[in-house]
């Protein structure tokens, strides 16, 4: 018998990849929830992906001619795909964490407020789930 990779959206062993790959199988999904674990070993994986990927591209647009437009809108647009494929994951993932928190993933926006709701956002992703009477049932 095999032993499933994930529990309702919660990795067997959370680690940098398989908490990775669960922000690449849910990056369009926000109707889920995430442990805490998985969205911290995840966002440092997205990370480090996407900074790899980001790092590349822009040395690939530097060594380029300066009279090379094809190419460098190609190689800027793929810059651009990337990070927004990094800041969907990343919003997607912490309306995630707050449904497993027991929020509504409107919360997201008092990260919008400056410092303050910066901090209470991050604080609000570091505290632990919240099972009693979740309206995000756990999916197997």
């Amino acid at each position: 018998m095999q032993m499933r990779e994930s529990v309702w959206n919660e990795s067997f062993r959370p680690g940098i990849i398989s908490s990775t790959r669960l922000y690449f199988q849910d990056l369009f999904v926000g109707a889920k929830r995430m442990s805490r674990k998985d969205f911290w070993w995840g966002f440092l994986g997205m990370t480090i992906v996407a900074g790899v990927i980001v790092s590349l591209l822009a040395w690939i647009i530097t060594k380029m001619p300066v009279d090379d437009f094809y190419w460098s809108s190609i190689v800027g647009v793929a810059l651009a795909i990337t990070a927004g494929y990094y800041w969907i994951s990343v919003f997607t993932a912490t309306i995630r964490r707050l449904h497993d928190r027991k929020l509504h993933g409107w919360w997201v926006l008092i990260g919008l407020v400056p410092f303050v709701g910066e901090i209470g956002l991050i604080v609000l992703l570091c505290l632990p789930q919240h099972d009693f009477g979740n309206r995000w049932p756990k999916q197997i």
